[in-house]
Order: structure tokens, then sequence, then C-alpha cells
């Protein structure tokens, strides 16, 4: 694999960018409407609805590279190396099982929902990487978990085959800008509700 190929929650992004453009909408109508101060008094709400569609819908990604999967969630990213990779599932979401027993789902892979699973034929996980009859309608192509788990499922079969699986643990990392930006947002999203405004 040349390069790196990074998947995003198609779906989510429509959210995120309508929730973006709301939030982007409320804080200049509330600027020309109320002045500035009116602004720095409600901002706080707003800024959290932009800052958790972004966080929640934007932010996930899960990159396939020739060295290993990342996959990052909301405020924790995780970096499996091939090696370390026992089973790749798609059931809830892009899941990764490591040798060590950990479980590791993706937001930004999560299966389709029960509308699209329902509609899902035979024929459209018939030529998707896995065995017969454990492929769902969450393996197939087209949808977020599917396209996910076979580009994994892909990228680890040739891995395997070619001997370049290392044996390196799987490293988590948290993000503890992101907790604290996010939890400073909230408190001042609560105060700004909860203090009397004359």
């Amino acid at each position: 694999m040349p390069e790196p190929v990074t998947l995003r929650p198609r779906g989510g992004m429509i959210i995120a960018v309508a929730a973006l453009v709301i939030a982007v909408a409320a804080l200049v109508f509330i600027a020309v409407d109320g002045g500035l101060l009116e602004l720095v008094r409600w901002a706080w709400p707003v800024v959290l609805l932009g800052w958790g569609a972004w966080l929640v819908y934007l932010r996930p990604f899960v990159r396939v590279s020739e060295g290993f999967v990342e996959v990052s969630n909301i405020v924790r990213t995780y970096r499996v190396p091939w090696g370390d990779i026992a089973e790749v599932d798609s059931r809830y979401a892009l899941t990764l099982r490591t040798n060590g027993g950990r479980v590791i789902r993706a937001w930004a892979a999560p299966a389709p929902g029960a509308r699209q699973a329902l509609s899902t034929q035979r024929v459209d996980v018939a030529h998707t990487p896995g065995e017969g009859e454990t492929r769902r309608p969450s393996d197939a192509e087209g949808t977020a978990s599917g396209d996910a788990a076979g580009l994994v499922r892909r990228e680890l079969d040739r891995h395997r085959r070619e001997g370049l699986t290392s044996v390196s643990g799987t490293a988590v990392t948290w993000h503890p800008l992101l907790i604290a930006g996010t939890a400073a947002l909230t408190v001042a999203a609560v105060l700004s509700l909860a203090l009397p405004h004359g």
C-alpha cells in the first residue's frame, strides 16, 4: 500500500455541516440583533453545538497504512499494527480485536441502519472479503462498515501472506486537550443558560 487511505463517516458529514452552518448563522444573528455583550452571554451553547458536531461526526477516522490501522474516535486514538489484529468484524461498526483481547470499534465506520440492512441482498456481499456464511449486511460494499472492513481485511491478508506483520502491540493515545476543551465548553454553556440575564 503506497499511500495511507483515510476513511471518515460520510453520513455524519451532512449532519455536522448542517450543525456548523446553523451554529454560525445563530452566532451572526445574536451579534447583529443583540450586540457584542449578548454574543458573549449566549455564544457558549451555540459554540458547544458546533464543537460537538465536529467532535462526533467530522473528527473520527480510520486510516489504513503500510504498518498499522489507526482508529481515531472522539477523544482516543488506537494505532494497531497488522501483527496485533486477531479478528476483523463489522457487525455494529468496523471492529478490530487484538491478540490481547482488546475490542476497538471505529466511530468513523458504523454499520448500516436497519432500513439499509433489510434491503441488502446476498449478492451485495457475495464478493466482499470474509467467510461465506459469516458475511452480513454490514460487510456490503458502499456501507461505511463494509468499505472499512473490506479494506482492512484485504490489507491484513496481504500482510500475512507477505510476512509483513510486526509483533508490536497496540498503542492508545488519549487527547486531553479535546477532553478539557469539551468540558470547559460544556460548563460555559450550562452557566450561560443557568445564570440570569437582564
